[in-house]
């Protein structure tokens, strides 16, 4: 999408207990089962369990990324795996001004002109590797970096969103703990803000990695909440991206001791 054409990006597409006893269910599975509960509440989460951390990539990734791309490319690259790494176990906040300020210095550049579609939605590695893009490439760059920063996953969406010229565009939210408690993080404007100071935005819908798709109540007031919420409702563009992106990485993966370059 052309971020300033005002182009629609298209149309969107009994509980069971947690233990059954039974005649056959061994008493000492059960004391193991509350002793590893009680083990997650007390200890945390076990390592195989939590997110995994971002490791540093073996230098052979650039020089791979450099032979096909460029110099210019590879240190581009080179620059987003540094800032994951030396700033990984920042707080939440420093991370998303971190991720926010270094990709809005992209620069803007509409999908005809780089693409030579009218809309295309790059993956991280195209956005970094090519140097630019529209507010889409920008929103799921950041999407990546923060998440290879460790964010959790059920934390980011993007927003499709309207400006008061009726311009369409897409910005990336960061959820706090309620449905209308979020921070924007957006390509055209510099700071990480809270939703209730983005009054020159009107929020369409709002779309998570898991298939989860909130659509908005938005009069350009204090007012601005989720009216519904619906689950499995992919977008096409979103998981196109999303695969295009798993090839992009697996490629390179030869040059990291066929070690993934982004954490599972």
């Amino acid at each position: 999408m052309d971020c300033n054409s005002g182009k629609s990006i298209g149309p969107v597409k009994c509980d069971t207990p947690l233990f059954i006893l039974c005649p056959g269910f061994s008493l000492s599975v059960f004391f193991g089962l509350f002793i590893l509960l009680a083990s997650f509440l007390f200890n945390g989460v076990p390592p195989a369990m939590a997110m995994s951390r971002f490791e540093p990539w073996d230098n052979r990734v650039f020089i791979a990324v450099a032979e096909r791309y460029g110099v210019e490319a590879a240190e581009r690259l080179r620059r987003v795996h540094d800032l994951v790494i030396e700033n990984q176990d920042k707080p939440v906040l420093e991370k998303l001004k971190l991720a926010n300020d270094f990709l809005n210095n992209f620069p803007s550049i509409a999908d005809p002109v780089l693409w030579e579609r009218d809309d295309y939605w790059a993956t991280p590695f195209e956005t970094i590797t090519t140097n630019g893009g529209d507010c889409e490439d920008i929103a799921i760059a950041k999407y990546r970096v923060l998440r290879m920063m460790g964010i959790a996953d059920n934390k980011l969406g993007l927003a499709y969103v309207r400006n008061r010229d009726s311009m369409h565009h897409l910005v990336l939210l960061y959820m706090n703990s309620s449905g209308s408690d979020f921070l924007i993080l957006d390509s055209q404007h510099p700071d990480v803000l809270p939703s209730e100071r983005r009054k020159d935005i009107i929020g369409i819908y709002l779309f998570q990695n898991d298939g989860t798709l909130y659509l908005f109540e938005d009069d350009g007031t204090n007012n601005r909440k989720f009216k519904a919420r619906y689950e499995d409702r992919k977008l096409s563009k979103w998981t196109g991206a999303m695969e295009r992106e798993r090839r992009n990485y697996e490629e390179y993966a030869q040059y990291n001791h066929g070690r993934p370059l982004i954490p599972e």
